[in-house]
């Protein structure tokens, strides 16, 4: 037979104080405070009304009345501990709601489990608020960057090109977002499309290929009066669609506006956390896109009023050439040479109208130059031909205030120098020569070979290739004048 086991006497458990909940403890320190007394008093009525001796009662009492005040102040202690954590919990929400951060989080002494459960919460509301308060530092940081640079190109002199590449990046990531674009529209007439567009981010060339289009979605954006929030709930990968086609899952565009005249716009593109845009971001957006236009408004009526200057100084040389009968129509035909040249070379259109303008001014330093010696019949003396090699310099002073025109500038300095480093005024050679002012030079001197001076005939176009050839590597770059030799054989001149 097998003997039964014992059971085992099970002990009850006995939880500490600190660790009890709140309801517990609450009932603990009413036991000490109110039933314990009460229970005190109960027990001297009922057994001690008719005591032995007076003395014993007196003692009794005394006893009695120790154990009802320790009770009570027991139960005092514990109803301070959770009130103590209680208010120090509050005073620590009040700092939370006021947008304070707590360096060492929230810390009470109670342990009680409603107590941990709440500390933990806030603890978990404080860390989220110190990455929170994080981020708008950081935030800060990149919009006070912004603003900068927007305030640098509102004041600056400057070419702005370079500056709105740098602003339309900034932008992109203080917004927190993936990609961005500012678009520009033409100035007379929207319907011509953009005149300038720059993009930054992942979706960069297929930004910068709609706005290329004379009408996309970019030309109705631009449009709008007021921002545009899109924000789809479907993932945009799931979507069959040309590889072509701008990808989001969020865009926010707002409106370039000054004055009321529609200046083009700025979008951003997917947020990098993958949240949408909401109108706190559309509003941010609007500030940034307010200082855009007024740096491009700036920059559009500074290069109004130096592109009215060219003219008017273009116009200037064009009279003085016509004062010579030997040089007449030479600033036209060198223009027409030297952009065919450029064309040819596949130049960037802006540099294209650069070299045209500088090939209509590369003589306006002539104006300077006496009468005695511009319109002398015959050959010049040494000293009379230094002072005619001083026409580079007085052209490019006469178009400094031209600050936003450096490269035409340097073309104008440089017209004369040599392939070799032995032309004026600065001696430079090769490549330290921009590409522009190598270009001029080919067509000045086929010009002026094939034209008539008052000291000789003009050469034949075949004659002047010859000496032209003679003197590559020289007095001429190379390349440029086989593109020259290219096209003349293609299409005479």
């Amino acid at each position: 037979m097998s003997e039964t086991q014992p059971e085992k006497r099970q002990f009850p458990k006995f939880q500490s104080v600190d660790n009890s909940s709140i309801e517990r403890k609450m009932g603990i320190a009413f036991f000490l405070m109110a039933l314990v007394p009460i229970l005190i008093m109960l027990y001297m009525i009922f057994f001690h009304l008719n005591p032995l001796t007076q003395q014993g009662y007196r003692v009794d009492l005394q006893l009695l009345v120790i154990l009802a005040i320790c009770s009570s102040l027991l139960g005092y202690w514990i109803i301070r501990q959770i009130g103590s954590s209680i208010s120090i919990i509050a005073r620590n929400t009040k700092d939370l709601m006021e947008g304070k951060t707590l360096a060492g989080g929230i810390s009470v002494k109670d342990q009680s489990e409603e107590i941990r459960n709440l500390v933990k919460v806030f603890n978990g509301v404080n860390q989220n608020l110190e990455h929170q308060v994080a981020q708008l530092e950081q935030s800060k940081s990149v919009i006070q960057d912004l603003m900068r640079k927007i305030g640098w190109v509102i004041t600056s002199e400057e070419k702005t090109e370079g500056l709105l590449d740098l602003i339309t990046e900034s932008m992109v990531k203080a917004m927190g977002a993936e990609s961005g674009a500012v678009v520009l529209l033409e100035e007379e007439n929207a319907e011509k499309g953009f005149r300038q567009a720059v993009a930054w981010g992942k979706e960069r060339e297929k930004l910068l290929r709609l706005a290329s289009q004379k009408t996309s979605a970019l030309t109705w954006m631009s449009q709008e009066k007021r921002p545009l929030i899109i924000n789809r709930s479907e993932d945009p990968s799931d979507i069959a669609q040309d590889p072509n086609d701008l990808t989001y899952r969020s865009l926010l565009c707002v409106p370039l506006r000054y004055k009321n005249h529609n200046q083009g716009c700025v979008l951003v593109l997917n947020k990098n956390n993958a949240e949408p845009f909401i109108q706190d971001d559309a509003t941010l957006l609007e500030h940034v896109a307010s200082q855009i236009a007024i740096a491009a408004e700036n920059s559009r009526l500074a290069k109004n009023a130096e592109r009215s200057y060219v003219e008017t100084i273009a116009a200037l040389a064009i009279a003085v050439e016509e004062r010579d009968a030997y040089t007449s129509g030479h600033l036209e035909r060198v223009a027409g040479f030297s952009v065919r040249i450029a064309e040819k070379m596949k130049m960037d259109p802006q540099a294209i109208q650069t070299l045209r303008d500088a090939a209509f001014l590369h003589d306006v330093g002539k104006i300077a130059i006496e009468d005695s010696v511009l319109l002398k019949p015959g050959k010049l003396t040494p000293e009379e031909r230094k002072i005619m090699e001083t026409h580079a310099e007085k052209g490019e002073k006469i178009i400094a205030p031209l600050h936003t025109f450096k490269d035409l500038r340097e073309i104008i300095r440089h017209h004369q120098e040599w392939y070799d480093g032995s032309g004026y005024p600065d001696g430079v050679k090769g490549e330290q020569i921009s590409l522009s002012a190598r270009i001029l030079t080919v067509a000045d001197v086929y010009d002026a070979l094939t034209t008539t001076r008052p000291y000789r005939h003009a050469f034949s176009h075949e004659e002047a290739l010859k000496i032209m050839n003679a003197e590559s590597g020289t007095h001429f770059d190379p390349q440029i004048l086989n593109v020259f030799l290219d096209i003349v054989r293609e299409k005479p001149l």
